[in-house]
Parts: structure tokens; sequence; C-alpha cells
């Protein structure tokens, strides 16, 4: 069973949203953003898995992560995230980090993982500059 439904539209990019407690994943024509937020603890990685290790619809290849609302990261949490930047890129996708909250960088940068989760370049393409929350498109 798969967790989203898709709707072909030809020009829109029409969206369906799965909201799995503190994780929520809409599927676009060509591609998945993702909004992490409040705290990524044991509970949630079920939903973390379903969503990030999940296979993908055809075209959709770019994953959009929006974790600029997470509030605390678990240890195993983490390791989910790093697995599904290497598994996307392994399955011929691109996993990237639009935003970035300051707990999830810090647990990143404790466990030495940081250069493992991609991050879009923030303005003048310093990835370090990349914060706070992604606003949806209309």
């Amino acid at each position: 069973s798969t967790w989203f439904t898709r709707h072909a539209e030809t020009h829109m990019s029409t969206m369906t949203a799965d909201t799995l407690g503190n994780v929520s994943a809409n599927v676009l024509a060509d591609g998945i953003v993702v909004r992490l937020s409040g705290s990524l603890d044991v509970a949630s990685l079920p939903d973390l898995r379903a969503t990030l290790l999940g296979s993908r619809p055809d075209g959709c290849d770019d994953v959009l992560v929006d974790a600029g609302h997470v509030t605390e990261v678990h240890e195993r949490a983490l390791a989910v995230l790093v697995a599904a930047a290497q598994w996307t890129a392994q399955t011929g996708g691109r996993l990237q980090f639009a935003a970035m909250s300051a707990p999830l960088i810090e647990t990143a940068g404790y466990f030495d993982v940081t250069d493992l989760l991609p991050r879009l370049p923030g303005p003048g393409g310093r990835t370090d500059a990349v914060a706070g929350p992604v606003k949806a498109a209309r």
C-alpha cells in the first residue's frame, strides 16, 4: 500500500496531503515536499520511514524537506534522515533540505553527519544561510 494518492494534472501541480503526526508529505507533479515539525522521537520513526524511505511515484525525483520547525531530534530519527538522503540518491532522485531548525543542525553536528544532509543553497549559494520554514507556493 502506498501513503499517497497521485492526481495527474498537465500544467498544474495539484497536491494531496497525508499528515502523519509530525510528518506530512505533499506529492506534486515532479516531486515531494516533506514537512517535519515538533519532536522527531522514537514514536515518529514509523511515519518518517514510510514517508522518506517509501517508493516515489514515477517522475517524482525531487524530495524537498522542510525541517525548519523541528524542536528536537532523536538519534534514530536522524539516522532515518541520513538514510533517506542516501536512498533517494541511489534510486535516481535528489533529497534536499530547504530548511533545518537549530536543534536539527546541532544534533547533526554532534553526530558529525551534517554533510550527509544535503541543503538547498541559500542566498549567494551559501548552504549555511538556509534557515526558517518554506512557504508553500500557490
